[in-house]
């Protein structure tokens, strides 16, 4: 996934897991730019999958991701049934990976400045 203003990018795009056993996923992330990009990610579960989410079988490393330009790094996703769910035969489970930008430079926004800070996001879906 390429962000044009971002200059991030991401591989894979999403990422299927197979809720029977326990799975470590790496996912690149470049940094395209000419200026240094911090990132956090979290995890987000659709309105619509709320009973069907994946965060409380999800982990990530590192917490917190700082690219220098033209930098690689891989971030861990690790899935692990701890909450020994009941996982259904034929349903598909959703959650999101997103990792939001934090700006640099923050300064005071005023009328003449607008503070745009990017997200992008990874599906993650998984079925038994």
């Amino acid at each position: 996934m390429w962000s044009k203003d971002f200059n991030l990018f991401i591989t894979p795009t999403k990422i299927e897991l197979d809720l029977n056993k326990t799975s470590v996923t790496d996912i690149y992330l470049q940094n395209n730019g000419k200026e240094v990009m911090k990132l956090i990610p979290y995890f987000e579960t659709p309105s619509d999958f709320q009973d069907k989410g994946l965060e409380k079988e999800l982990k990530y490393f590192p917490k917190f991701i700082v690219l220098m330009p033209k930098e690689q790094k891989i971030v861990k996703l690790l899935f692990e049934n701890k909450t020994e769910k009941d996982w259904q035969e034929d349903q598909t489970y959703k959650t999101y990976i997103i990792f939001k930008e934090l700006p640099n430079n923050i300064k005071s926004t005023s009328e003449d400045n607008t503070l745009v800070v990017h997200e992008v996001g990874i599906s993650i879906t998984g079925k038994k």
